[in-house]
């Protein structure tokens, strides 16, 4: 009995560790989540900025400028913005899926070490991969490692239609898999949306536009890897809370057991105690008539 106690002991105090562990992660899994979501605004609105100059300004290059990169070599890669890490159920598994999902051939572009990992252990080959960032304050680092790849590729001409991958937080459910285009850039709808007087530049129409342009993608690709970030910690989060309901349940059955077995043992330790009693008193008793006889 006294035996049994102890393992049971032993054993809800090991998943009370585990309770402290999941709590962490889920704390640190909802303060990231605030932090990307917060941040997600400020990408929006500079991206409206970027769309309101472009509306402007590619008037002014004339029907020079209908989309970019300019000219289709049929060279399309899928960019998959993945987790870094797991517990995140499966929410990685499905964004690889995903990124598997379009018609054609297309090279694979990671930016997750777990979604890298995945594609990989499926006999995928990847054609560029980087790790995510693992908290807010690198995201723009990562874009940028992005965005300069995928500008050297297009300059090249290795690279002209590339579809973008991610994951999107949904408040109340689990995260949504966006599958949207990045390249080729259609040009025209800026122009036809233009009303207003063409504005004063510094810069020669055709270069201001590119650099546009550039930003504009830039834009595109900060949204997806903050909506990314942001998709992963909740997927995280739900696993965590997943995680703690259920260690709460164990903890409680464990707790009822151990109190049972205990109540046994002071049970079983009261019989023995009685029992001995039993014989102690009636070895005094015989003792006693032993003497008066």
């Amino acid at each position: 009995m006294a035996g049994r106690l102890s393992d049971v002991e032993l054993r809800r105090a090991s998943i009370t560790e585990l309770r402290a562990v999941t709590d962490a992660m889920r704390s640190l899994a909802a303060v990231r989540l605030q932090q990307a979501t917060s941040m997600l605004e400020g990408t929006c609105t500079y991206a409206d900025v970027i769309v309101g100059a472009l509306t402007r300004a590619i008037p002014l290059v004339g029907d020079a400028a209908a989309r970019w990169p300019a000219e289709e070599g049929g060279n399309a890669a899928v960019l998959l913005f993945a987790p870094e890490h797991g517990f995140v159920g499966p929410f990685a598994e499905r964004l690889a899926e995903a990124s598997l999902a379009f018609s054609g051939p297309r090279a694979l572009w990671v930016v997750g070490s777990r979604g890298a990992a995945l594609l990989a252990e499926g006999g995928y080959p990847l054609a560029w991969s980087a790790a995510m960032a693992t908290h807010t304050d690198g995201v723009a680092a990562t874009v940028h490692r992005v965005a300069e790849a995928l500008y050297r590729a297009a300059a090249d001409g290795g690279l002209d239609r590339v579809d973008i991958v991610y994951g999107r937080f949904q408040p109340g459910s689990f995260p949504m898999v966006v599958r949207e285009p990045l390249l080729p850039l259609d040009l025209t709808p800026f122009r036809d949306a233009n009303h207003g007087e063409p504005p004063l530049t510094n810069l020669p129409p055709p270069r201001l536009v590119m650099r546009l342009v550039d930003e504009y993608v830039f834009a595109r690709l900060a949204r997806a890897a903050l909506e990314s970030f942001a998709a992963e910690n909740a997927a995280r989060l739900d696993v965590m809370m997943s995680a703690h309901r259920s260690i709460e349940s164990t903890l409680e059955e464990l707790t009822g057991v151990i109190s049972r077995l205990r109540q046994e043992q002071i049970t079983t330790e009261l019989i023995e105690l009685t029992s001995g009693t039993d014989v102690l008193r009636d070895g005094i008793a015989g003792a006693v008539r032993s003497g008066a006889g």
